[in-house]
């Protein structure tokens, strides 16, 4: 196809045998209304925690409201977001989360540490590296494009699957039912092909804006969501999401050099093939039927420009010649994520007088708590002094005192207690004392008598 003058040209050979994908503008903006459901059947209180849409190199998330809020929101290693709850005996919970994405075309670069590098290329559930075919394949199919051009012309997208709500494949499986498969079998068989060649890949799940599902369907869970892997590509220095269901389902449409904006990923599963679970795929028994996932074209696109602030967790008092140590609690009071940032300590008097902690990413509604330490005072210090905490665009004070072990009021008390504690043995003491010089002259007067007696 040739570009001109906001005009697309192609012809009938350009077209081949897969028709045309067209995407205009750089991202598209989308509002989603999800519901969780929790449940805890036990006898004590447990801890748990639900997947939120996170931030990729495709995708920035705002999480304008959680109700319930949770305990924390934190990152893990796949760099999903999960918000942590804590539910009571016997107790069930639903959770109601309303944000924002914006999906962009061309996804920015993101590093891959080595480390977790090698993690993308182990063996997983449903991810069989060992099996001779899938080894037989690897060393035949060496790029992403061979893997994704088998894949999506070796399987057929069985549409009864959809509404059977049948077991997942895995790979392996899926090579021997290949007429039988519905997205998580094109995205196993991927992410297994591409792991034994050597290429990290890992699983997408979330949802995927389509207005013809029987060309470009869904079939995950209950609430229709769609399955998708992902490659990194080392020369692009970045993530690059594919769709091979799409391409076997539109009869060829090219979803591997450019994708679109209708994938918006809910969880990224590279370290296990079945956890997180995205929204969609909390239900219980009374919520089989139940939307908790909508998702709409949106327009607005707003970031709360002050998200971040800091408390400090000292002690008002501090004993003079002993180790000096408190901490910070970073919390993202945005709607958007933090990222990793540098946050300045001050102080007028305790040392260092200036230092610098840092925190990793917060996502929205979450913190972080830091380590703050001071080097020891001269044992005999009485001072004020103040901390001052650098966040962003804020600052927080901590007015504290330095005293000397004989001013700090447990060695105050401590000290009347022993006091009193002395006073007492004295007095137990002289008592004593006098009942026994008492005892003595009785017992002589009684000797005296009984000579008396005697003579």
């Amino acid at each position: 196809a040739k570009v001109s003058n906001n005009k697309i040209v192609f012809t009938k050979n350009d077209l081949g045998d897969s028709g045309i994908s067209i995407s205009f503008g750089n991202f598209q903006i989308y509002s989603f209304d999800l519901i969780y459901h929790l449940e805890n059947k036990n006898l004590y209180p447990v801890s748990t925690e639900i997947a939120l849409p996170p931030d990729t190199n495709y995708q920035k998330i705002l999480i304008d409201n959680i109700n319930p809020r949770p305990t924390n929101v934190s990152i893990d290693k796949d760099g999903n977001w999960l918000a942590r709850y804590i539910l009571s005996p016997n107790k069930s919970m639903d959770i109601k989360v309303l944000g924002k994405a914006k999906v962009y075309l061309n996804p920015k670069e993101e590093y891959l540490d080595p480390i977790m590098a090698k993690e993308y290329l182990k063996q997983n559930q449903y991810w069989d590296l060992e099996n001779s075919k899938i080894k037989e394949l690897a060393k035949d199919l060496k790029t992403p494009y061979a893997i994704y051009q088998y894949v999506y012309k070796t399987l057929g997208y069985d549409f009864s699957r959809v509404q059977s709500n049948s077991p997942r494949l895995g790979a392996a499986n899926a090579l021997k039912n290949p007429d039988s498969a519905v997205c998580l079998e094109f995205t196993d068989l991927f992410i297994a092909i591409a792991r034994a060649v050597g290429i990290p890949a890992r699983e997408i799940n979330g949802y995927a804006y389509t207005s013809n599902s029987s060309q470009r369907p869904l079939s995950f869970v209950k609430d229709i969501l769609h399955a998708w892997p992902e490659y990194y590509d080392y020369d692009k220095k970045t993530w690059i999401m594919i769709d091979p269901t799409w391409a076997n389902t539109t009869g060829g449409v090219d979803y591997f050099n450019t994708l679109d904006f209708d994938h918006i990923a809910f969880v990224i599963k590279g370290l296990s093939s079945t956890y997180p679970v995205p929204a969609g795929g909390y239900k219980l028994s009374t919520d089989e039927n139940k939307k908790d996932v909508g998702v709409s074209i949106d327009s607005a696109f707003k970031e709360k420009t002050a998200n971040i602030t800091s408390e400090i967790l000292f002690p008002d008092l501090i004993l003079s010649g002993l180790s000096i140590n408190g901490s910070i609690k970073a919390l993202n009071i945005g709607n958007s994520l933090v990222n990793k940032q540098e946050i300045k300590v001050s102080t007028s008097f305790l040392s260092p007088k200036s230092q610098s902690v840092f925190i990793k990413d917060i996502p929205p509604y979450g913190f972080q708590i830091i380590s703050l330490n001071f080097d020891k005072t001269p044992i005999l210090t009485n001072a004020k002094d103040t901390i001052k905490i650098t966040a962003g665009n804020s600052n927080v004070l901590k007015h504290i005192k330095i005293l000397p072990f004989y001013a700090h009021k447990i060695f105050i008390l401590g000290g009347l207690a022993i006091a009193s504690f002395s006073v007492i043995i004295l007095l137990i003491a002289y008592i004593y004392r006098r009942l026994s010089l008492f005892k003595q002259k009785r017992e002589s007067a009684l000797r005296g008598q009984s000579q008396q007696f005697k003579e």
